[in-house]
Parts: structure tokens; C-alpha cells; sequence
């Protein structure tokens, strides 16, 4: 039994994405690396403020690489609540860590 384009389940479609999401998600990429680059480069004065930045940006990448990469994007929405969910954990674990190490 041959399937088409047409018949084939949500979940099983092709999904071909243009040069132009690539291009945007590279540009996003480099632009958040550059980020990171300047701000542990110029912004070593800061400590962990500049480790939090750091962090925040890595994983704002994650996220990009996630979403357009490993195909989120397409998949069901419980699959990126599920990652959303898990970034606002780190990101909240990391807030009360540096939270925590200010404070001694």
C-alpha cells in the first residue's frame, strides 16, 4: 500500500523548510554567539552576572537549535511545552544559585 503526500498522517508528513529559516537561524546563532563572546571577554569586571548572561544565552541557543533543528517545531505541542518547562527550571535554578552565591 502506497501512501501520497495527502494521506499520510499529521505526524508522518514531510515538512521541507526554506533557505530563508535556515538563514534567520543562523544569523540568531552567530549573533547570540558574538554575545557571548563580548560579554566574557569585556564583562569579566562582572563575575557572575556575566556567568548568568552566559548561561541565559546558552540556553536561549538550545532552545533555537531545538526548535528549528531537532524538529520541535513541527512535532506535537506537548513536546515543546515539555522543553519549555525544563528551561524555566534551569533558568530558575539558575537564578536562585546566583541568588545563593551573591549573598555569601
Amino acid at each position: 500500500m502506497s501512501h501520497t503526500k495527502d494521506n499520510l498522517p499529521k505526524e508522518e508528513q514531510v515538512h521541507i523548510t526554506s533557505y530563508k529559516d535556515h538563514f534567520s537561524t543562523l544569523i540568531a546563532l552567530l549573533l547570540l554567539t558574538v554575545i557571548t563572546v563580548v560579554i566574557s571577554v569585556f564583562g569579566a569586571n562582572l563575575r557572575s552576572l556575566s556567568v548568568f548572561t552566559a548561561l541565559l544565552i546558552a540556553t536561549v541557543k538550545v532552545i533555537v537549535v531545538a526548535y528549528y533543528f531537532m524538529h520541535l517545531k513541527y512535532d506535537k505541542k506537548i513536546y515543546t511545552w515539555l522543553v519549555l518547562i525544563v528551561a524555566i527550571l534551569f533558568v530558575s535554578f539558575a537564578v536562585l544559585t546566583s541568588i545563593e552565591y551573591l549573598n555569601r
